[in-house]
């Protein structure tokens, strides 16, 4: 594809402008992109990246007032869609492990101990912890001897 003369040579001008005049051309090349039917916004962004390497692809597309068009883009919003998605899964992922070995330590623990009130309201607090704290939990619960002992490793761990 052939460029008209004038983008070229504004493309070219943006390459060999000093760093301090680089925004400004990116900035009014940016605007007249699609002037010619032609989106060169790759172009000027690669060549930002180059130029300018002390700033992130993301300063990039700020300083060339792309980030509300960027979020507006159907390929971003898919992009953020799959993010929550899996930040979700792996929630999901997360709590149901926790789950399990709350299940698994209330299980152990009534059987080293037996059934009885004080136990049972610490048991209590189980579902409320982290799974981290939960696994410390575990770990210290070989030591336990007595049933305070699990209310020391609550107030520990917990």
């Amino acid at each position: 594809m052939k460029l008209p003369p004038s983008l070229a040579q504004s493309l070219l001008s943006l390459i060999a402008c000093t760093d301090s005049q680089t925004p400004e051309h990116a900035q009014k090349l940016v605007k007249q992109r699609t002037l010619h039917g032609i989106d060169i916004l790759n172009f000027v962004e690669t060549v930002l990246v180059y130029k300018l390497p002390h700033l992130t692809r993301e300063e990039i597309r700020t300083m060339l007032g792309l980030d509300t068009e960027l979020k507006q883009n159907r390929f971003y919003q898919e992009i953020a869609e799959e993010e929550r998605l899996q930040g979700r899964k792996e929630g999901n992922k997360e709590g149901r492990k926790a789950e399990s070995i709350t299940t698994l330590l209330t299980r152990l623990l009534r059987r080293k101990f037996g059934l009885h009130p004080e136990l049972e309201a610490a048991l209590l607090q189980l579902p409320d912890m982290e799974l981290t704290k939960l696994m410390d939990l575990a770990d210290a619960l070989l030591d336990f001897t007595v049933t305070s002992d699990l209310q020391t490793g609550l107030a520990k761990h917990g």
